[in-house]
Parts: C-alpha cells; structure tokens; sequence
C-alpha cells in the first residue's frame, strides 16, 4: 500500500477510478493532513463529496481491497496523523 498524491482536487475523476474501495487524504495546504477519510463503495464520489464540506485544495488516496481492509488502513493514517478535521474515530464497516 501506498499513498498515491497529492494532488489537486480538480483531478480526482481523472485520478480514481470509480466503484472503488479505499481511503482518502484531504488537505487544506496541499502538504499536510486536514481529514482522513475512506470509502467501502465508491471512493471517487467520497472523496468529491468530503471536499464540498471544506476548503480542501489536494487530495492523497490509495485503494483497499475490501471493506475490512479500508477500515484498517484509515485507522492506521487517522492515528499517523491525527488530522484536526476528524472529530471521531473512524467507523467500523457495517456487518464487519
């Protein structure tokens, strides 16, 4: 696994393939974390409708295979960096 980014927000149709899993970085600066999120269905969309929330400029983003897997690795990226954004930890996938 590995964090593909940043990039602009302007990008990520060209950039996610849509109906995917994974996680996602939002970043106010283009340099640091500012919300750590994850989709279990369609990440390209999740990642749009994230950014619409705040004043984001770039995005990080990396592919899971499965929900489990997604759930892990935004819980790892979460506590790595521990984004002011993210006033909750992240949710366990439903029937997981």
């Amino acid at each position: 696994m590995g964090l593909k980014g940043p990039y602009p927000l302007s990008e990520v149709s060209f950039r996610v393939q849509p109906a995917s899993m994974g996680v996602y970085i939002l970043s106010r600066n283009g340099t640091e974390a500012s919300y750590v999120g994850r989709s279990d269905f369609d990440l390209q969309q999740r990642i749009v409708s994230s950014a619409s929330e705040g004043h984001y400029v770039a995005f990080w983003f990396d592919y899971a295979s499965s929900p489990m897997d997604a759930y892990k690795y935004e819980c790892e990226l979460c506590h790595e960096y521990d984004p002011p954004d993210n006033t909750a930890h992240p949710a366990v996938p439903p029937n997981a």
